[in-house]
């Protein structure tokens, strides 16, 4: 039977997402209800950790807002500090039910052997905020190791000789193409706007105008597109990468997706800003399982046979950093794109 997380279990979640650095400080935390979908848990769970952070000194609330992530000016923590206190916490916990230290070596060396064995799937995102909402949802949706990689960490790598399969979300396929050897590898993902973020610019549509943010001029325009299915007045598009924030101060609504790096204190200098939050496409879940299986053993198929392996070379389409993919033939194999969204 499943257990929801406690609050002790989700107050520890999101202190170790704040003390590595996932969520950085004067970043925005995702709603309650949008971290309760993605920890299994249920908002007033949340609610009660998001509180006792706040209690702590590490999250503040603004009023209409959100909640922010406080700088504390503490060092920061690693992740293999972060690991190490857990192992410390179940090794005392051993301790005290009995097991003797030969007991516990062997304990550990059979998780090391069964987690060894285990599937291994690379997610792979632009920036961490997302990256951390696709890795909890692919891992719910197929319940094998899920390890997050950023593209800036990708360079040098062949993705899919260090794991059986790799996901990407489908506007960052082409980003992801230098670091794998083989696209059949490569399990793309449908990502729409979350209906949260979709509902916020509905309540602003009394307003004449509001401006959209992407960090290219193509992601702009993708945005622009998004926005205006559910906005009606005037889009101004604002290229981050090119163009002076400064000039956006005082704008009554501003949208963003977090791709944007636009400062900790940019949102007290709007009336209104809407972050894009993306999320896997529900039509596309009932599938992700099978396709990834379906790659993760073809592909230790052609390593069980010695196959060699070749870098694709099927003619691939430019994508900047906005994730926008360009043109690519793969007529051979069927897409997984259920629908639009997902747009850089």
């Amino acid at each position: 039977m499943d257990v929801s997380p406690s609050v002790d279990d989700v107050y520890r979640d999101l202190l170790d997402r704040i003390l590595t650095g996932a969520y950085p400080a004067g970043s925005r935390l995702p709603s309650c209800r949008a971290l309760a979908r993605e920890l299994g848990s249920n908002s007033s769970t949340v609610d009660r950790a998001v509180g006792r952070l706040a209690q702590t000194g590490r999250v503040r609330t603004v009023p209409r807002r959100g909640t922010f992530v406080e700088d504390t000016r503490a060092e920061a923590v690693d992740a293999r500090s972060v690991v190490g206190h857990q192992l410390d916490e179940v090794l005392l916990r051993a301790r005290r039910l009995g097991f003797t230290e030969g007991q516990v070596v062997e304990m550990v060396h059979a998780a090391l052997e069964r987690v060894g064995s285990m599937r291994r799937i690379a997610v792979v995102e632009c920036n961490e905020r997302d990256l951390r909402t696709v890795q909890n949802a692919v891992q719910r949706s197929t319940g094998v190791e899920v390890q997050p990689v950023l593209l800036s960490e990708a360079q040098g790598r062949l993705l899919d000789e260090e794991f059986d399969a790799v996901a990407v979300p489908v506007f960052h396929l082409n980003d992801v193409a230098p670091y794998v050897t083989d696209l059949d590898r490569v399990v793309e993902l449908n990502l729409v706007a979350s209906p949260s973020a979709l509902r916020r610019i509905i309540d602003v549509r009394s307003h004449d105008r509001l401006v959209v943010v992407a960090p290219t001029q193509r992601g702009v325009q993708w945005m622009t597109a998004l926005v205006g299915q559910y906005f009606p007045g005037q889009i101004v598009g604002f290229n981050a990468d090119t163009d002076d924030v400064s000039v956006l101060d005082g704008e009554p609504v501003v949208v963003v997706n977090n791709a944007v790096g636009l400062g900790t204190d940019f949102e007290e200098r709007v009336g209104e800003l809407i972050a894009i939050e993306w999320e896997i496409d529900g039509r596309f879940v009932p599938v992700l399982r099978s396709r990834i299986e379906s790659v993760i053993a073809d592909a230790r198929s052609d390593r069980d046979q010695g196959a060699p392996t070749t870098r694709a070379s099927y003619p691939l389409g430019t994508a900047g950093e906005d994730g926008e993919p360009g043109p690519h033939s793969r007529p051979e194999r069927p897409t997984l794109v259920l629908g639009g969204g997902g747009h850089r």
